[in-house]
């Protein structure tokens, strides 16, 4: 007991002489994290599997709506990395040394799980991958959209910005088409059959091999689609009437049979952190055929995700109005899987922003899952976990702890 009381004493004097007092203790409390999880459980209250606090909340109930255009601009900040064992960050094709134990901290409701953190201590960009079963196949639902819209732009040598997408006597702007996915507005079409448009562009078997040839990753499938038809079944893109990218041809899509979207942790984080550090990286651990100027657009659509466990993370630690420059990248995914008999939600993001003078960046994927024989109670705790769990991820973040 001795032993408790001097560590909490010597966390609480390293705390407050950090950090200010308020802050410290904020930051001090949000170390109960089964205290954090059941405020975030209570603010579930009245919530449910259609519409969860979390999950659903919504860009436009972000306080960092109006710091999205800004996303590409605060990128280019260069994070800091002072860990032993960071190692250059890989190129295309190379999986990283992934610290599989590292991630124990986490709660088992989080199935799986990877986090990349990067940046320089003056030298090269260097890497920290962390990981819980990060390698294992499963289903990540809705967030894998973001994969066949970053093979689409890597395709195209032209500024999507004056791109449109037709089709089936429908004309739409190729941004907005990528809003729709990741912000569910359906101001254009519905997410599932825009994402399942942009896999138009390649057969299955080929946007497979390129996350592939990506990640380094051979055993992931990605040849399933989202539920819906696609928006426009044959689409081609344009720009001044132009053509400059086709769908593949319905012979070939009768060949290539759709199949299973099953890929890892590890690849959403890499396909995150390959979004995040682009302006950093050297050129052999770039997406082979993206440019700054293409990727822009779609960063700042990244940032109009509904889901915001980040900004609530921020808010409970108390954190809020110390952090500058900020960037919250992410995609959602969310499910009942039948033959599995469980509430299954996936946050994929990409976060930095300057805390104490230094710029903090951390790129992750978690996996939760909650089986309880009720869609409802399982959807809002799982949401809760969800939150609890970042928030205590970017308190080690900002507290140095994390590697």
């Amino acid at each position: 007991m001795e032993e408790i009381n001097e560590q909490i004493i010597s966390t609480v004097a390293d705390f407050f002489g950090i950090f200010g007092q308020k802050e410290a203790f904020t930051l001090l409390l949000a170390i109960n994290r089964e205290k954090v999880y059941n405020d975030f459980l209570k603010a579930e209250a009245g919530f449910n599997s259609y519409k969860l606090a979390i999950l659903d909340k919504g860009i436009n109930n972000s306080p960092y709506q109006n710091q999205v255009e800004n996303y590409p601009e605060h990128l280019k900040m260069l994070p800091s990395l002072a860990i032993p064992g960071a190692k250059s960050f890989p190129n295309i094709g190379e999986i990283p040394e992934i610290d599989e134990q590292a991630l124990n901290f986490i709660h088992p409701d989080i199935k799986e799980a990877c986090i990349c953190l990067a940046g320089t201590a003056g030298g090269p960009f260097k890497s920290y991958w962390l990981g819980r079963n990060s390698l294992d196949k499963c289903q990540y639902w809705s967030s894998t959209k973001i994969i066949p819209i970053l093979n689409t732009i890597c395709s195209l040598n032209s500024d999507i910005n004056t791109c449109q997408i037709r089709g089936d006597d429908k004309n739409i702007d190729f941004n907005e088409a990528v809003e729709d996915v990741i912000s569910y507005a359906e101001k254009v079409g519905s997410s599932n059959a825009l994402a399942a448009m942009f896999k138009c562009f390649q057969t299955y078997v080929d946007l497979e091999l390129w996350l592939k040839e990506v990640t380094g990753n051979n055993h992931t499938e990605f040849q399933g689609l989202y539920g819906e038809e696609p928006f426009i079944l044959s689409p081609e893109i344009v720009q001044d009437h132009q053509v400059l990218l086709s769908a593949v041809s319905e012979s070939k899509k009768r060949e290539d049979q759709t199949g299973e979207n099953t890929v890892t942790a590890y690849d959403l984080t890499r396909i995150m952190s390959m979004v995040g550090w682009f302006y950093h990286l050297p050129e052999p651990a770039k997406l082979t055929g993206m440019s700054w100027e293409n990727l822009q657009p779609f960063i700042r659509n990244l940032g109009k995700d509904t889901a915001r466990y980040v900004d609530v993370a921020i808010e409970k630690l108390g954190i809020q109005n110390s952090i500058k420059y900020p960037v919250i990248l992410s995609k959602l995914g969310f499910g009942y899987s039948s033959s599995r008999q469980r509430t299954e939600l996936i946050y994929t993001c990409f976060t930095q922003f300057e805390y104490q003078r230094k710029v903090k960046s951390i790129a992750m994927t978690l996996r939760g899952a909650k089986a309880l024989g009720d869609f409802d109670k399982e959807a809002v705790e799982i949401d809760a976990r969800m939150a609890a769990e970042v928030t205590e991820i970017i308190r080690l973040l900002i507290t140095d702890e994390l590697g």
